[in-house]
């Protein structure tokens, strides 16, 4: 059944749930006045696959994020940043577009691209005369899947075809390793260095850089250590099922406590190297004028859903909470926290803001640029007018659609229905009690789900439909990268 049909058939069960609203989310707020000078550089920093809560500065008791712990508070962390598609390229496709999933139509396959027909960020910093450069580590940000639009330099880690290719030919129980070693984060800044030094004279320049260690399988570079083995969070005996997960298998390891420690290692390790980078952009003079926006595609599932190292099929918060963090003054606050919910489909209108251009139209997100500022207090009129940010996230896999939606209390969640039931099941977590979503409570809060049932069902448009197929390189890639079944 394809995606239109489905939604079809269980639009009615939703009917029920659809009263009138007078809007889907919280009003607009206005933007500020630009700061009289807009940043010259704007540095995007992203981590594949980067949890929230598994980093010092959102409470992690490990100590995976010691570098970046400190240089956030420079700027502004967002406390609950949420992705509207939990894979890797559909949830850029809405970063660089400001449009959700659903208008966009890239869903549930991560080898996609943004059709050209939508304007993306870095073809518009380019158009105002801004040098664009970009490193890649994940192959589904290719070259040959267009991923390059925009961009006047686009470094690969694994460089060319010819890597893809001999990684092909080994035996398939070598290939995790041997894909991993051209893209670890030493590989990215191995590029990056040179790259910015090259760059450093650039007066107007967007440079976006892409890590991918915390992305399964969870292997380290040879001779790097694991500080978390055996550490005083490494206690739990439960054993992980991965059946029909064997790419994501570390040898004849079970035990998730030692696969969340790999995965907290990789962190650790990206940790290191974005910090190096920052040294680098610091000594090259390129600090003064710059905005830096470090940010995550999506999460990871570790085991909490049914689905062990994962990411993609459910819209839970280990797979939808990234980390948001703006650096850069006067643009942005020095340690400044927002607590609100905010959406990733926000950075592009963002940006446009900051730099004092004029807004392209059809933009989906809201801009942050209210929030990274200290704002004077408005009057009660103006406050009572302002409805609670909300947040909305999709996932699904295969023909299954997910949605979601959050405020700064609860997330229901929305099942379509399948084979073996017509409704849809809708799912309701307090977050400050249940952060890691395992406790439905929907039958004891009739009244929450109502309101957010009703906030959701508004929101509810047209289904998506899968745009770019897989070529032939691209299959190579996804299947090293563990993303083919």
């Amino acid at each position: 059944m394809d995606s239109v049909r489905q939604v079809a058939m269980w639009r009615p069960a939703l009917a029920a749930l659809v009263l009138f609203l007078a809007g889907c989310g919280a009003a607009p707020e206005p933007a500020l006045e630009p700061a009289a000078d807009p940043p010259r550089r704007v540095f995007l920093i992203t981590v594949d696959t980067l949890r929230a809560d598994h980093l010092g500065w959102h409470g992690y008791p490990r100590d995976t994020s010691p570098r970046l712990d400190e240089w956030v508070e420079r700027g502004v962390v967002f406390e609950r940043a949420i992705v509207q598609w939990p894979k890797t390229g559909p949830s850029f496709a809405s970063m660089f577009t400001s449009l959700y999933p659903h208008t966009t139509g890239l869903i549930n396959t991560a080898a996609q691209t943004i059709p050209d027909d939508y304007l993306a960020l870095p073809a518009w910093f380019q158009e105002r005369g801004f040098t664009t450069a970009a490193v890649i580590s994940n192959p589904v940000l290719s070259l040959e899947l267009g991923w390059g639009r925009g961009f006047d330099r686009y470094e690969q880690t694994w460089v060319d075809q010819a890597t893809l290719d001999a990684v092909d030919e080994l035996p398939v129980e070598q290939r995790p390793m041997a894909f991993r070693r051209h893209v670890w984060a030493d590989r990215v800044n191995e590029l990056a260095a040179p790259l910015l030094a090259s760059l450093a004279s650039e007066e107007r320049l967007f440079v976006w850089l892409h890590y991918t260690d915390p992305h399964a399988p969870y292997l380290l570079q040879p001779g790097t250590g694991n500080p978390f083995i055996d550490d005083e969070h490494y206690t739990s005996d439960e054993i992980v099922d991965l059946t029909g997960a064997e790419g994501r298998a570390l040898g004849d390891q079970r035990e998730l406590r030692y696969y969340v420690a790999q995965y907290d290692a990789n962190v650790w390790v990206t940790d290191r190297a974005i910090g190096a980078i920052l040294d680098e952009i610091a000594t090259l003079g390129m600090e003064d004028g710059s905005l830096f926006v470090l940010t995550s595609d999506h999460g990871e599932e570790l085991a909490e859903h049914g689905v062990p190292f994962e990411h993609g099929p459910v819209p839970y918060n280990s797979s939808v909470h990234v980390p948001l963090v703006v650096v850069g003054e006067p643009w942005a606050d020095a340690a400044r926290h927002v607590e609100q919910p905010v959406e990733l489909i926000g950075l592009f209108p963002t940006l446009v803001e900051l730099l004092g251009e004029p807004m392209p139209e059809g933009f989906e997100g809201r801009s942050w640029s209210p929030l990274l500022r200290e704002q004077p207090q408005a009057d009660e009129a103006e406050a009572g007018a302002v409805a609670d940010p909300i947040a909305f996230a999709d996932a699904g896999a295969y023909q299954r659609h997910l949605r979601s939606i959050q405020d700064g209390e609860w997330q229901l969640v929305l099942r379509p229905p399948n084979r073996d039931r017509e409704k849809p099941i809708i799912e309701l977590y307090h977050l400050p009690s249940d952060p890691l979503q395992l406790r439905d409570v929907a039958s004891e809060f009739p009244e929450v789900k109502d309101r957010l049932g009703r906030q959701l069902s508004r929101w509810i448009r047209e289904s998506p439909q899968n745009v770019t197929p897989h070529t032939e390189a691209a299959r190579k890639a996804l299947e090293a990268m563990g993303y083919l079944e």
